[in-house]
């Protein structure tokens, strides 16, 4: 039988790592029995997927949903995506990143409308379509990070600093996860 575990979506930079807050992100969502989504990339990408994926007698995957083509409209590198943590590839016909929020069909709204929850680590444009769509769906979300990471984001959605903020987060969400 299939445990339908829920899926939050980790979203942040493909370029900068941020280890100091994805490594306990990863390692809490591994610890808690969580499923955990990326664009299985680069940057927080990895390190999320990296931190959940080594985490001792994990019962959860990580779940990767891959571009067909970067941001230029070129093939990915099959080095790059996915990266070497993720479990479950998706790959998508579709783009790296939405051309304008108002056309979003892109690797960013399947993210988007997979994940149960978001928690959004810095990053630049398309982390912020994410939190538009997160947003416009009404995606229970939460910004982790030094606030002016976030100084281009809207306001609307929760800020933490501490990983213990995060945990609440999940526990307001989903209840205690045995």
């Amino acid at each position: 039988m299939i445990n339908r575990r829920p899926i939050i979506g980790v979203m942040g930079s493909h370029e900068n790592s941020w280890e100091e807050y994805a490594n306990p992100v990863g390692e809490l969502l591994a610890e808690r029995g969580f499923n955990m989504l990326t664009g299985c990339g680069e940057g927080v990408m990895t390190s999320v997927s990296k931190a959940f994926y080594e985490y001792p007698d994990r019962e959860g995957v990580v779940i990767g949903i891959r571009p067909a083509v970067d941001y230029k409209g070129e093939q990915l590198s099959k080095e790059m995506f996915p990266n070497e943590y993720i479990d479950i590839p998706i790959i998508t016909p579709l783009s790296s990143k939405a051309q304008s929020d108002a056309m979003p069909f892109s690797r960013n709204l399947v993210n988007v409308m997979t994940s149960k929850a978001l928690i959004i680590l810095p990053g630049s444009h398309g982390t912020q379509n994410e939190v538009s769509l997160g947003i416009h769906y009404e995606k229970p979300m939460i910004l982790f990070g030094p606030d002016n990471a976030f100084d281009k984001f809207p306001e609307e959605p929760l800020r933490a600093s501490d990983i213990s903020h995060i945990s609440q987060f999940l526990d307001d969400v989903f209840g205690e996860q045995e």
